[in-house]
């Protein structure tokens, strides 16, 4: 009974203040503000909650449209902090429209003109090896004009594309590209399926990149193990290269691995110690190997292991694209011309047993 008389009264408010001016708008803005409350609530019971820029909204419209009384015992969620933030924003916003000027932005430096950002760029072209200071001082010094090494670093920075291999060839690069030719090897370990630890010499030719071929050993490497190792997978070449890049690996001080790189009359090359970058395309062709292709197969044995490595020589040299080398493969400088495929006749050739497919020419 008791319940009934509040309902009532409340009631018998709610009309009075639908009768006074005003009313209707303040007593739709209310419940609009409590049922808006009510979801806030809703939404998320395990925190506080977390109030939306649609919730700020709602909440600063109909606290305009409510009265100054009923303000306080409508705000079930909100704090006064934040009508009072909302209001503060309003008002502000209306003051900028009001009597800011019509310029959205400062005004800032123009920056240098078309012609000297063209002349800056051009003398970065022809002389790579300029830096900031040093063109600042040669624009000054030509075209009178002053300018700061700053804003020549920025004209750069914007405009200046340096071209390929600008920076110049590395170390091994340049020996690479001597008339006597330049190999690389090193040494890795894999597991067989019946996790059996098996090493694997790589040795390639640092200026083609073809793979020259692999070395297979179960078990311990030792002296006599490496040689045989590099003799095997050699055996296809005739021609030896006068150099051979090799780590700091404590294998290749053997003595009979030194003596047989005398009877071969090969000079080894040692890259810089504990730096893999001094040593890049070997071992990216290593991370190739085990990415490509021995992650995603089993071999059993030491010759099972020294096949399917072959196969992957055979993809590699002669049928897979090369970054560094513009998409061509190692061989394709070759004398032989590569058959050119046509998209409306073609056929699809199997490379590592079935792992991977090329297009050929049909």
């Amino acid at each position: 009974m008791r319940d009934l008389v509040i309902l009532f009264i409340h009631l018998i408010a709610t009309f009075a203040r639908l009768l006074g001016p005003g009313g209707m708008r303040s007593v739709v803005a209310e419940s609009v503000l409590v049922k808006q409350q009510l979801l806030i609530l809703n939404r998320s019971r395990q925190r506080s909650p977390h109030l939306r820029a649609s919730d700020r909204l709602v909440a600063g419209l109909c606290a305009l449209l409510i009265r100054p009384s009923r303000l306080i015992r409508s705000a079930i969620v909100l704090k006064p902090s934040t009508l009072l933030s909302l209001h503060q924003a309003l008002r502000n916003r209306k003051y900028r429209l009001l009597f800011s000027s019509k310029h959205r932005g400062r005004p800032g430096p123009k920056g240098p003109h078309k012609a000297l950002i063209e002349a800056v760029v051009q003398m970065k072209q022809r002389n790579p090896a300029w830096g900031c200071p040093r063109i600042a001082q040669q624009i000054a010094l030509a075209f009178d004009i002053p300018i700061d090494k700053d804003v020549v670093r920025r004209i750069l920075a914007s405009h200046y594309r340096p071209e390929k291999d600008s920076g110049g060839p590395s170390w091994l690069t340049f020996i690479g590209h001597m008339k006597d030719s330049l190999w690389s090897l090193d040494l890795f370990r894999c597991e067989s399926a019946t996790l059996r630890t098996h090493w694997v010499l790589v040795v390639m030719d640092q200026y083609t990149r073809r793979i020259i071929g692999f070395g297979v050993h179960a078990g311990t490497v030792d002296g006599v193990a490496l040689c045989r190792m590099f003799n095997r997978a050699i055996r296809w070449k005739r021609r030896m290269p006068k150099y051979l890049s090799s780590d700091h690996d404590p294998l290749y001080r053997f003595g009979r691995w030194q003596a047989n790189l005398r009877i071969l009359e090969v000079t080894e090359i040692k890259t810089v110690p504990y730096v893999p970058l001094s040593h890049p395309f070997v071992e990216r062709l290593i991370g190739t190997i085990r990415r490509e292709y021995l992650d995603r197969t089993l071999f059993w044995t030491m010759a099972d292991l020294e096949n399917k490595l072959l196969d992957f020589r055979t993809y590699f040299n002669h049928h897979r694209s090369h970054t560094a080398l513009e998409g061509r493969t190692p061989d394709q400088d070759a004398p032989m011309p590569r058959p050119v495929a046509n998209l409306h006749s073609y056929g699809w050739q199997c490379h590592c047993r079935g792992l991977y497919h090329t297009p050929t020419a049909a």
